[in-house]
This record gives C-alpha cells, structure tokens and sequence, in this order.
C-alpha cells in the first residue's frame, strides 16, 4: 500500500470516498491521462509534495513522455516551462495550473481564456481547473500527514 493510502487507513470510509474520485478523474473526461499527468506532477512538485511528485512522475514516464521532461517538471516546473521543456497547449496549461496553485486569487478571466487560445474546449478548460484544485487538495492532506515517498 503507498504511503498516501496508508494516511487515510485510519478512515476507510474517506478512502474508499478518496479512491473512487481519483479513479473516476483519471478514467472520465475530455483531457488526456497524459495531461493529466504533467498537472499532476507540476503542481504536486510545485508544492514540494515529494510522494505525489514521485508517484505521477512514474505515471508521466508511463505514457512516453521524455526522461529529461518528467525529470525537470519534477524538479521544477516553473524553471522547466521557462527553458521551453513544455510547450504548445502543455505549456499554457501548465502555467495556468501553476499560477492557481501559487496565487488563485490573481486568477482573471485572461487565464482562462488563455486556454481556449490554446485550442482547448470548455470541457478542458474545466477540466484543467478541477484537476489542479485536487491535486492542490491531495498534496495539502499528505503534507499536512506527513506523508513521505518510500
């Protein structure tokens, strides 16, 4: 059992509640699990959430994504995305996801609408800020525990 799981033991009703969202975000939905990758490991890295940075890093690994990509993103993704390791609509999804994370309450509608220039739909657009909350969410609560890679 990964560490993270091994913080909720405590109250199987929230993991089981835990579990079945992340499996239904990462099964449903417009964006692609590789994207949904690299908001995961962006964010979780810009947080210093060391066991989620890891974890999704493997699964970014997973879906063919360039060692020297996953390698920055994990080390940091404001640096990565400033050397150009991340671009086309990866970037400016990643920029959005970063500056929610850091500061959501200097998001403007230009953020937003930096993903539709992109060529994202609204389903993604949507879909970009909910991932980004959550895994904001799941970092705060394995921090907040504690919780360290193996």
């Amino acid at each position: 059992v990964i560490p993270f799981y091994r913080a909720y033991s405590v109250s199987p009703a929230h993991l089981d509640a835990h579990l079945d969202f992340y499996e239904r975000l990462g099964r449903i939905g417009a964006l692609s699990k590789k994207r949904k990758e690299l908001i995961a490991v962006a964010v979780s890295a810009e947080n210093g959430c060391r066991h989620c940075t890891g974890l999704h890093a493997g699964f970014l690994r997973a879906h063919k994504v360039e060692e020297n990509v996953v390698a920055a993103l994990a080390a940091g993704p404001g640096a990565a995305l400033d050397a150009g390791a991340v671009t086309g609509a990866d970037a400016a999804i990643l920029r959005y996801a970063l500056k929610l994370t850091r500061t959501p309450r200097a998001m403007t509608a230009d953020d937003v609408a930096s993903l539709r220039v992109a060529g994202l739909s609204e389903a993604e657009v949507f879909e970009v800020a909910l991932l980004t909350g959550y895994f904001n969410y799941t970092n705060r609560v394995g921090e907040g525990l504690g919780v360290e890679p193996e």
